[in-house]
């Protein structure tokens, strides 16, 4: 009975474990790493397992493959930041919030395809904020359960996403640590009503071929430079809770998931090659919400699940 007693006591401190981890930031910044490791005030009042739940990339067994793009590379530059590139297109630096709810692999697809609408348009004048609850309420897979980058672009492709006036995320978000942001919740049901004087269906923008982005640097690189930010997954450890600044490569820590982001640009940092990317954990997180990662050597799976998509304009 003890035993039993106590084992249900250590299983409840593994649990309880917190997101921020002291003992490791010391551990990563003791090391000489390409990157520094800190406190981010975004996992605070959030536990080990809590951090597991914003892990929303799960692959579908059902899903229909889509076809995989390869093109000529062409010269590219050396560094590149779609942000600074297009900067009348306001979407593609925002950094947002997908609260506490697993819905990362929507708010990589809708972010990718709403920086799109202003970079394929010849006239750029197509800025548009899109609506992640389209994609996570109404679309093919479990909301805050997860779901995967092929599925969110091809129902952005089928089905098309309302503008975020039409349809606004109504998952709770605000600091971090407070109330009611630390409760995690269920997936909100599908409403197609929209909260602006839009109809649903006049207020639908698609996606016209979507695709897998073959796993290769340069082509990734060229795809991006050609038509726009792309969707990638990757696998989450305990230590990449804990970015600041820098390079990050894996240095230690448990696998706690899959997490899908959106990459604009690469570049070269004191001889590191990275990939410049956008979160959707809040400007709480990492540099103000963005991060890098190694390039070239698929880090963490960060160059196997690469999903972008042409826009109907």
């Amino acid at each position: 009975m003890k035993i039993a007693i106590a084992l249900v006591s250590i299983l409840g401190i593994c649990l309880a474990l917190p997101a921020i981890d002291f003992q490791l930031i010391k551990s990563v910044n003791s090391q000489k790493s390409t990157w520094t490791a800190g406190i981010n005030d975004y996992f605070r009042g959030m536990t080990l397992e809590d951090s597991k739940k914003l892990m929303g990339w799960k692959v579908n067994p059902n899903s229909k493959p889509l076809p995989t793009k390869v093109e000529k590379v062409g010269a590219l530059p050396d560094q590149y930041d779609s942000s600074a590139a297009y900067p009348h297109c306001f979407t593609i630096g925002k950094i947002y919030d997908q609260a506490k709810c697993g819905s990362c692999w929507a708010f990589g697809c809708v972010e990718a395809v709403q920086d799109r609408f202003c970079i394929q348009d010849p006239s750029n004048k197509t800025i548009i904020e899109l609506s992640f609850e389209d994609e996570v309420s109404c679309g093919p897979d479990d909301g805050c359960e997860g779901g995967s980058a092929e599925d969110a672009f091809s129902y952005a492709q089928q089905s098309g996403l309302v503008t975020a006036a039409c349809y606004p995320y109504s998952i709770p978000t605000c600091p971090p640590a407070t109330e009611p942001c630390l409760d995690f919740v269920d997936t909100p049901a599908c409403n197609q009503t929209c909260n602006d004087r839009e109809s649903w269906s006049t207020s639908k923008h698609f996606v016209s071929s979507s695709y897998n982005v073959a796993s290769d640097e340069a082509q990734i690189r060229q795809e991006i430079f050609t038509n726009g930010p792309v969707e990638a997954c990757f696998s989450v450890y305990s230590d990449f809770l804990n970015y600041k600044t820098g390079v990050y490569q894996y240095t230690s820590g448990d696998f706690l998931g899959g997490h899908c982001i959106k990459i604009i640009g690469w570049g070269t940092e004191d001889g590191t090659p990275y990939w410049l990317i956008n979160n959707s954990w809040t400007t709480y997180w990492g540099d103000q919400g963005q991060f890098k990662i190694i390039r070239g050597v698929d880090n963490c799976g960060i160059e196997d699940d690469v999903v972008a998509g042409m826009v109907q304009l």
